[in-house]
């Protein structure tokens, strides 16, 4: 089996490694924007400043063959952590500004690196 996945675009954040960005995004007000390729530009029309936004991006920078994290107390999968063998990771921000015409979403909260593919977007859970 596989599974074929194309990125919608990435994410511009002031983390140059994974090291450098926070564990949880929405615990921080660092912001960055959702850079989406242009024959996917019409699917973000709707979103607003305020909303909220779900990034799915994929941490292609992580350790993809780790199956327990700190310090091998918990199971990766019972975890957050992007380091994991699918290193797909979701993150809530709040969109903060929105341009259509070159496929920009302004977000507060980030977490990922600069660079980090986008996966898709979604509307959070309510």
């Amino acid at each position: 089996m596989s599974a074929d996945v194309v990125p919608i675009g990435r994410v511009e954040t002031p983390f140059e490694t994974t090291s450098e960005a926070p564990p949880q995004g929405e615990e921080t007000a660092y912001c960055g924007n959702v850079r989406v390729d242009e024959q996917f530009r019409d699917g973000i029309g709707e979103f607003a400043h305020g909303d909220s936004v779900v990034v799915v991006w994929w941490a292609d920078r992580a350790d993809r063959d780790v199956l327990r994290v700190r310090d091998g107390e918990r199971g990766v999968f019972s975890t957050r952590s992007p380091a994991r063998p699918n290193p797909i990771c979701f993150t809530e921000c709040e969109v903060v500004a929105v341009d259509t015409d070159d496929g920009t979403l302004a977000v507060r909260g980030v977490d990922m690196a600069d660079g980090s593919p986008v996966l898709d977007l979604k509307p959070p859970l309510d």
